[in-house]
């Protein structure tokens, strides 16, 4: 997975980098603004650029989109001072680095919710499995039962994590016992490894809970 022309270098089959916030559209001053929490940031257009980058890969391939990826996308785009903007942003909060399974997951997953831009659109009997996300007459992505459920009620829980820990333990009293049902830090990595997708086509967003951090 990479921009055309461009072999980014080898990265972590799991560092992710993750961008948090919602976009809000162009603002009066010529800068994009994007929600964060109880805050507006304004991002001039390169920033924003490279935030945008961070929600997946443009080609819609299914590895791991972290930093180095979007370094080499923005490249490839002609994005000046990429490095820079990453490194701001980061301070920012706008961008997150996080590893599914390790301590970073966690620390994202207690700082941000699970926000859903599109609508649950349920299985249908030809791929009962599949569950389809997105709006009336267009489907943006697709996922399974658990990854549907987290993102169509996700937000009703002030973090990620508690929505993980809640979806664990209600499929816990349905009789589940499969860690990737019932183990809240099994269903944050299955839902961070197939994030990008969600994110890439406007299907989720991350944002912070309240005040911004």
């Amino acid at each position: 997975m990479s921009a055309p022309g461009v072999t980014p270098p080898p990265s972590s089959a799991a560092d992710l980098l993750l961008p948090v916030g919602h976009s809000l559209g162009l603002g009066d001053q010529g800068a994009v603004e994007v929600r964060l929490g109880a805050s507006v940031e304004e991002l001039p257009l390169e920033e924003f650029s490279l935030w945008a980058l961070a929600h997946g890969d443009p080609d819609g391939g299914d590895e791991p989109w972290g930093a180095d990826r979007v370094l080499a996308a923005a490249e490839q785009a002609g994005l000046a001072d990429a490095g820079t903007h990453l490194d701001t942003l980061e301070q920012r909060g706008l961008l997150v680095r996080a590893t599914p399974g390790e301590a970073s997951a966690r620390a994202l997953a207690d700082r941000v919710r699970l926000l859903p831009l599109a609508l649950g659109l349920g299985n249908t009997r030809v791929q009962p499995q599949v569950y389809r996300l997105g709006r009336s007459g267009e489907v943006l992505a697709v996922g399974s039962s658990t990854t549907y459920d987290l993102v169509t009620w996700a937000h009703m829980e002030t973090s990620l994590w508690r929505a993980c820990v809640a979806s664990g333990a209600v499929a816990a009293r349905a009789g589940a016992t499969d860690p990737g049902l019932v183990d809240p830090d099994e269903l944050l990595t299955g839902l961070l490894s197939t994030l990008h997708p969600l994110l890439s086509t406007g299907t989720v967003c991350l944002d912070t809970w309240g005040v911004a951090a």
